[in-house]
């Protein structure tokens, strides 16, 4: 069954030609902002933005870049489910035989192959800028923090299974982009506000987008090593108030996980409840 809802999905997603031209313009636009920003350089001594390039920063580095685009990818399969509303395909699929969990078996089939996709994509980056800008080839240095680029995997999915859940809320494209976008901003972000730091952590976007955070540019630029009497670096954003104490990683990838899950309850509900 998983290899037929497969098919259906590529059929799908290939025969609408957005879908083909938006992956075209996601995957140009990353590797032309990965290209730029290589070819920058710092305008006082000391600092280079080649380091970003090098492992193992680059395994923070590459990952976070991606992460802009996870919202594109969520628009992509937005547009998608919406045009099985518009189009009745949901309905049609319902009546060739196919379950309405079979529908949503399609649809997570169809996220997590573009997740694949931006994986391969991200990895092949990091491989292609990391060993021809490194100077430190070890196993450690090439692979110590690799586990990075499976939570950047999650978080896609997550942007991905959000953008699934409010397209089946509001099913049709244009509402659904619009709502998406403004939940992200602003309207979690109000929502956030109302409560006290500490539980401003554990809102569904806030703990999504953090699995990919804004890495130590700072320290990671730095071509000395600028370490403080306790052993900590000077130049960590969090040492210098500019953010505030992460949850711990394991605690924020479980929490995703948890989300994601929701979010495909929530759709699962949805679909079975709602005309097709």
């Amino acid at each position: 069954m998983i290899k037929k809802l497969f098919q259906i999905e590529k059929i799908k997603a290939l025969s609408y030609p957005a879908f083909k031209t938006l992956m075209i313009i996601h995957f140009l636009l990353f590797f032309i902002v990965i290209l730029v920003v290589s070819q920058q350089t710092i305008s006082f001594p000391g600092f280079s933005i080649l380091n970003l390039y090098q492992f193992p920063n680059i395994w923070e580095f590459i990952p976070w870049v991606a992460s802009w685009f996870n919202l594109f990818l969520a628009i992509v399969v937005i547009l998608i489910v919406g045009n099985e509303f518009s189009y009745r395909t949901f309905r049609q699929n319902v009546i060739d035989g196919l379950s309405r969990n079979d529908l949503i078996k399609g649809k997570l089939i169809l996220i997590f192959s573009i997740a694949i996709y931006t994986f391969i994509m991200v990895l092949i980056a990091v491989l292609i800028f990391g060993l021809i800008n490194s100077d430190d080839y070890s196993f450690n240095a090439i692979f110590g923090k690799s586990y990075l680029l499976l939570i950047y995997f999650i978080q896609a999915i997550g942007y991905m299974s959000l953008g699934l859940l409010i397209a089946i809320i509001f099913r049709n494209n244009a509402l659904s982009i619009i709502m998406f976008i403004l939940y992200f901003f602003p309207i979690e972000p109000i929502i956030r506000w109302i409560f006290d730091a500490h539980t401003r952590r554990y809102f569904p976007v806030k703990i999504i987008s953090n699995l990919t955070p804004m890495p130590e540019f700072l320290t990671m630029t730095s071509e000395k090593s600028y370490s403080t009497a306790s052993g900590t670096s000077a130049l960590d954003f969090q040492e210098i108030g500019l953010t505030t104490e992460p949850l711990s990683v394991g605690l924020n990838v479980g929490l995703a996980v948890f989300y994601i899950v929701l979010f495909i309850a929530g759709a699962t509900y949805l679909l079975n409840k709602k005309n097709l």
